[in-house]
């Protein structure tokens, strides 16, 4: 009987999937990055791919839409079932990682799914709830990256074959998400630390064997449109100067709150495993590695959480089979093992499955229109519609609203900026540096890029380059749309060049 309803009874980790996968997909779309993402996507499936910026006539660095499966995806889904295609995909990926993290966080504490274990799932969440709102590829890359974790668990306890997932999670993943490198890096940490931890040329054959598989994943990563050039794409990307601008690629900011969670997982990951009997070097090689390169790049924490919960796990599942009970805290026994008792019984994944198959269904049967299901407080959709009924030209916009426009407006109302960042060449992010705040050279840039229409926010720092356009005249204000302004400049006797 126990049996016959655990499908019924849902876990811990289901009931978090639940809540979040439900709250997600009945959210609005309001990522500015979503946007570029359906741009390129529906692109590609219109023309296929190409080296030429198609959205911009200052991406002279040229479009490299590594990421292109995402926004393809997306395109697809939206067609499908409208606004709320993208919204699902987002929130199936927040479920499904939830789910899985759940059980590879089990295995890590040698099948005890007790109070810590459930601390740890909430220190990686905790970490990771920034990106939830964002309907962003980086989904995807944790999906994949708690994927790849499972993997080399099933590898460490003795099973070889599931080596022959890494070269296939390469080809998707790099095709998916930059974070690709993780893959490979995280299987041949792994086997690196096997190799320093059990000495024998069986664990040595093992190793070099799980070495092999990581570097067939980082060449299968070539299998795609960039070809052999993604390889270096990932370092690239990251010594742009530009690119040190954005969040987060920057250090870890103490200014946030998940920061500090962060920090917590390390500091108890650290006490644990210095309290424990013996320390896995294949666990604490890789956590230790790329712990220390999210303090540097915080777009690393939500990974690295996930590994600094499995080394506190593991190595506490060490500290506790060595200890006596004697001293245990009774009331903490008797819930832990309650909450042990209620994981092992219950096989809840059903219920989060059942709530997204639903809300496909719904809308399946009644698409919500993109323009519909979107936030409209932060994309000025009002402005973009009004800007598509004028004719073509070049728009002169604001770094993450770039986006919208190409989706929205489409390509041929080329965009100043967006925040794909890489297509850009620096001075191109100077050039918009000296407009946004009215720096020295502002004119001179806007005359480069001599642009038709002008889509820009009024508030603060937006006024500044406003209140100079009004002050030299030759633009009027063609609609005004909540925080936005959609300004056409007044040439006689011309009409918008694209």
């Amino acid at each position: 009987m126990r049996t016959r309803y655990a499908l019924f009874l849902p876990g811990p980790a289901a009931l978090l999937a639940l809540v979040f996968a439900t709250r997600l997909a009945m959210s609005p779309l309001k990522h500015y990055d979503l946007f570029f993402h359906l741009a390129g996507g529906r692109f590609i499936l219109e023309h296929g791919f190409t080296r030429v910026d198609p959205f911009s006539l200052t991406g002279t660095s040229g479009w490299v839409p590594h990421e292109w499966g995402f926004g393809v995806l997306c395109v697809l889904l939206a067609r499908w079932l409208g606004a709320g295609g993208p919204a699902l995909f987002i929130a199936a990926l927040v479920a499904a990682n939830i789910l899985l993290l759940w059980k590879a966080l089990g295995r890590a504490a040698s099948g005890h799914r007790g109070l810590l274990t459930l601390a740890a799932l909430g220190g990686v969440l905790l970490v990771q709830a920034p990106t939830w709102p964002a309907e962003r590829p980086f989904h995807v890359g944790h999906l994949l990256f708690t994927v790849a974790v499972l993997c080399v668990q099933s590898w460490r306890a003795g099973n070889s074959r599931v080596l022959w997932a890494f070269p296939l999670l390469g080809v998707a993943w790099a095709n998916l998400h930059g974070s690709w490198p993780l893959g490979p890096a995280l299987l041949g940490a792994a086997a690196v630390g096997q190799a320093l931890e059990v000495p024998g040329p069986e664990s040595r054959r093992r190793s070099l064997h799980a070495f092999a598989f990581a570097v067939a994943a980082y060449l299968a990563a070539g299998l795609g449109p960039d070809g052999p050039a993604i390889y270096l794409y990932p370092l690239h990307h990251s010594v742009l100067e530009s690119t040190q601008t954005i969040v987060e690629w920057r250090p870890l900011d103490l200014d946030l709150g998940w920061s500090w969670a962060y920090l917590a997982l390390a500091g108890a990951a650290l006490f644990t495993v210095g309290r424990a009997p013996s320390r896995s070097v294949t666990c604490l090689l890789p956590a230790v590695v790329l712990g220390i390169a999210a303090l540097k790049v915080q777009r690393h924490a939500p990974y690295a959480a996930v590994l600094l919960a499995l080394a506190l796990l593991e190595h506490a599942a060490r500290t506790t089979a060595g200890a006596s009970s004697a001293g245990a805290w009774r009331l903490w026994k008797q819930v832990d093992d309650a909450l042990d008792g209620w994981a092992s019984r219950s096989r809840g994944a059903l219920w989060p499955t059942l709530v997204l198959a639903a809300l496909t269904a719904i809308h399946a049967a009644h698409p919500t229109p993109m323009e519909q299901g979107v936030k409209r407080t932060w994309i000025p959709l009002d402005a973009l519609a009004a800007l598509r009924r004028l004719p073509p030209g070049r728009v002169l916009n604001p770094f993450a609203l770039g986006g919208s426009i190409s989706y929205f407006a489409g390509p041929d109302y080329k965009v100043f900026i967006d925040s794909r960042n890489d297509p850009f060449p620096l001075a191109i992010h100077d050039d918009y540096t000296r407009l946004t705040w009215g720096q020295p050279g502002w004119a001179d840039a806007l005359e480069r890029y001599d642009p038709d229409y002008l889509v820009w926010k009024v508030e603060n720092p937006g006024h500044i380059l406003l209140d100079k356009l009004r002050a030299r005249g030759g633009w009027r204000e063609q609609l005004r749309d909540g925080e936005y302004v959609l300004w056409v400049r007044e040439r006689p006797g011309a009409t918008a060049r694209p």
